[in-house]
């Protein structure tokens, strides 16, 4: 038990909320004046959801070009409704996702302790444990493509923010977007660990491997950011958290 609590006591665990899990606090501290002289800042979440962060990126910064992605058909219309009702300028949303390649996948919604939650979905299918029943409600067949193609379409040549919260998928979605990372056109990122990643078999040294070298890696904290400045077994910590990686000067 007091391991327990000690955990949640370092904000392990805590990063569900946006308010509450130190998410406002990064954007208002780090990202904005980490972007304060930057004309129009490329803004993508992935994993939008129904569009929460992507509007508190637009108050907080008002001159971003945000690209908001939401796979699930019917999150994706309640993400139109959010946008739409809450001057949501500026704001594109799309109906997809990513991934390391271009398929059609499949993504699974489910009940939680038999109550439907239609939020919470993942390409890689959680399964219940003793703590948490977990079932799948229903699924449908999805599009991805990768960031590193979408950019390319779209003449988009630099990511000021990439922010990811797609349930176990973040890795994946980090490797299509090894073009923009090897040139350094991706400057900051925001990603989700987790539970969700037991079931995508992915490892906080998964990500270490790939962003360490080239950006700094700190643990968002509910008023602050932890630097991470090693890696460890005991990093391995499948409970939610928001991690941010600022790139390094050259």
């Amino acid at each position: 038990m007091a391991h327990t609590l000690s955990l949640f006591g370092m904000n392990y665990g805590g990063g569900g909320l946006i308010e509450e899990s130190g998410e406002t606090w990064a954007l208002q501290n780090v990202i904005k004046p980490a972007l304060a002289t930057v004309d129009s800042p490329v803004v993508f979440d992935v994993g939008a959801n129904i569009g929460d962060y992507a509007l508190l990126v637009r108050r907080e910064l008002s001159n971003a070009n945000i690209f908001a992605f939401e796979p699930a058909a019917s999150t994706y219309q309640e993400l139109a409704s959010t946008l739409a009702q809450n001057n949501g300028t500026g704001i594109k949303p799309y109906n997809f996702g990513f991934s390391d390649n271009e398929r059609e996948l499949e993504l699974f919604s489910y009940a939680v302790e038999g109550n439907e939650q239609s939020l919470l979905a993942s390409i890689d299918r959680r399964l219940p444990t003793q703590a948490v029943r977990v079932e799948v409600d229903h699924s449908e067949k999805i599009q991805v493509r990768t960031i590193d193609s979408f950019c390319a379409a779209e003449d988009i040549r630099r990511i000021d923010l990439l922010k990811l919260d797609v349930e176990g998928h973040e890795l994946a979605v980090l490797q299509g977007a090894s073009a923009m990372l090897d040139r350094g056109a991706v400057q900051i990122i925001q990603f989700e660990f987790g539970p969700a990643n037991i079931y995508s078999r992915t490892y906080f040294y998964d990500f270490w491997i790939l962003l360490a070298e080239k950006f700094d890696i700190f643990r968002i904290v509910p008023n602050g950011i932890a630097p991470i400045t090693y890696y460890g077994e005991h990093r391995e910590i499948f409970l939610t958290t928001n991690y941010l990686a600022l790139r390094k000067e050259p």
